[in-house]
């Protein structure tokens, strides 16, 4: 299966790579007045939320605070403010590879519609791996503008994975030798890049795999593991990553006990057990109709999306093939080892997998979410787990809706989180409480 999405990446690729573009947008201090605050243990109703500078200036009872001069008024009665969501395992690239035929591929273009999917359903910060070096500088230039209709993105340029040997121009990188692994590792920081990714641990020679590891740690830079197989997940431990991705997709009906125990141990650990790419892929399998809903095509010209549409229905279509053969094999397991890991007592955070084979960006968020509450977790566990995401990237300091902390936040309707399934599509993401074009319906906003 990683084979196959390597492949897809690599197709899924949006064309060559340009200056990024200047956004702009309304900066002035922003007053939400008489919305309903999500806290870890209860609702908070009724408040006045004042954002200044993209921060969070001061939260009182409704009524009470008097905006400045030139503040932007949001009506927030009947909403509810949640932390902005973060998701933890993302990729900037076309759910199938597409043909797109007489289109011009457009990079940037291209990622700001995946970006304005993701902003849309409430994602304020994501982190990207597996991209080319010059894509992913794009979208450290993109997300680098507050302005920028997307989320804030912290990247890990390609994946060091054994026996690719592929070069720069794809998202994969393999190391010939220790001075190799070295030079790459430093590459990527001297790019700004904050994490490196790591496949298949195991695989690697001893020695080239210490001098990645040990690389990254001498230049701050954080280590995203692959937990794809048990014999990984094992491998992965060794390297105490600071993040261990996806859960164990064989047929093997359940984690060690022993496997777990030695991941609890790690208390530097975040889990990203991305769950609901499983059970979307499942439904699109059961009822072919769901490709279709125009929400996942949000912001798409109608060419692109008609041909994205149709590589969907032909991929999911194809029962015989051999991801969709491993996702069958897959998927009997996986929701008891979705449970093990929220009893294991590993910090775990939020990851859709979008960009993967099917999983469209637009409300992939909101598929982890119906997962996790479906599978055990209560609702404020599922913010948490998006709040445990923010602290694994921003350090602790991100600790959710506060005053002084910045204003990352989401806005739907205040019944939202109490419906089963959830249904996050009236739900909006505004990064440092600023709106952009193509995302927000001016109409709920004015001027004072």
């Amino acid at each position: 299966m990683k084979k196959i999405f390597l492949l897809a990446v690599a197709g899924g690729l949006a064309g060559t790579a340009v200056a990024a573009p200047e956004f702009e947008c309304d900066r002035s201090p922003l007053l939400v007045k008489n919305v309903d605050f999500w806290t870890p243990n209860a609702r908070d109703p009724r408040r006045d939320v004042l954002i200044v500078d993209g921060r969070i200036q001061e939260i009182a009872d409704a009524g009470t605070l008097k905006p400045p001069a030139g503040a932007r008024i949001l009506q927030g009665e009947g909403q509810l403010m949640l932390p902005g969501l973060v998701d933890m395992h993302a990729h900037f690239v076309f759910p199938l590879p597409v043909a797109l035929g007489d289109r011009k591929a457009d990079a940037t273009a291209d990622a700001l519609t995946f970006g304005r999917q993701m902003l849309a359903s409430g994602v304020t910060s994501a982190r990207v791996h597996l991209e080319s070096i010059e894509r992913a500088t794009l979208l450290k230039e993109l997300a680098h503008d507050e302005c920028a209709p997307m989320p804030r993105l912290q990247l890990g340029g390609p994946a060091f994975i054994p026996g690719t040997g592929m070069g720069d121009e794809y998202p994969v990188w393999d190391v010939a030798n220790v001075e190799d692994a070295v030079a790459k590792v430093r590459r990527g920081a001297d790019l700004g890049f904050q994490w490196i990714a790591i496949h298949d641990t195991q695989k690697f020679p001893e020695d080239a795999r210490s001098a990645i590891v040990e690389t990254a740690r001498q230049l701050g830079i954080r280590i995203l593991a692959s937990g794809y197989k048990l014999a990984e997940f094992e491998a992965a431990l060794k390297i105490a990553p600071d993040t261990l991705d996806y859960l164990e997709v064989s047929g093997t009906p359940e984690y060690p006990a022993a496997l777990l125990e030695a991941a609890r141990a790690q208390k530097q650990l975040t889990w990203v057990a991305r769950i609901g790419i499983h059970d979307r892929y499942r439904a699109y399998q059961e009822e072919s109709a769901l490709i279709d809903a125009p929400i996942n095509y949000e912001f798409y010209d109608a060419a692109t999306a008609n041909l994205l549409r149709q590589a969907v229905h032909k991929w999911i279509g194809d029962r015989e093939s051999e991801h969709s053969k491993r996702m069958d094999e897959a998927y009997p397991t996986m929701h008891r080892k979705f449970q093990q890991a929220l009893a294991s007592g590993v910090t775990l955070a939020m990851g859709t997998d979008v960009g993967s084979p099917g999983q469209f960006h637009r409300d992939a968020i909101w598929w982890e979410f119906n997962s996790w509450v479906k599978l055990g977790a209560s609702v404020d566990a599922a913010v948490i787990a998006n709040l445990n995401g923010a602290k694994a990237l921003y350090g602790a300091e991100a600790d959710g809706l506060r005053v002084g902390a910045r204003a990352d936040f989401v806005l739907c309707p205040a019944d939202t989180l109490r419906k089963r399934p959830i249904d996050g599509r009236g739900c909006q993401g505004y990064r440092s409480g600023l709106t952009a074009a193509g995302i927000v319906a001016q109409p709920r906003q004015s001027r004072r």
